[in-house]
């Protein structure tokens, strides 16, 4: 009987210890999370910068080596 309480003991023991982890963890994923949303806005903030600071400047330039139909010379 001693060897089946120790066996339970040591296994609720590991049962509150994977409890510990698997909540570190889940703070962890909210953690990654939050800071993901906070990357995207700040690079939403940058891209936004760029297109103002982009169209201030005067637009963006024509590709000039896009290919169109009317250049062909024959």
């Amino acid at each position: 009987m001693d060897r089946a309480e120790i066996l339970l003991t040591l296994m609720d023991k590991i049962q509150g210890f994977i409890a510990t982890i698997n909540e570190y963890i889940e703070m962890g994923i909210e953690l990654f999370l939050k800071a993901r949303d906070w990357v995207q806005k700040i690079l939403s903030y940058i891209e936004q910068g760029i297109d103002r600071l982009v169209s201030a400047i005067g637009g963006r330039k024509e590709d000039f080596l896009e290919f169109h139909e009317d250049d062909l010379f024959v």
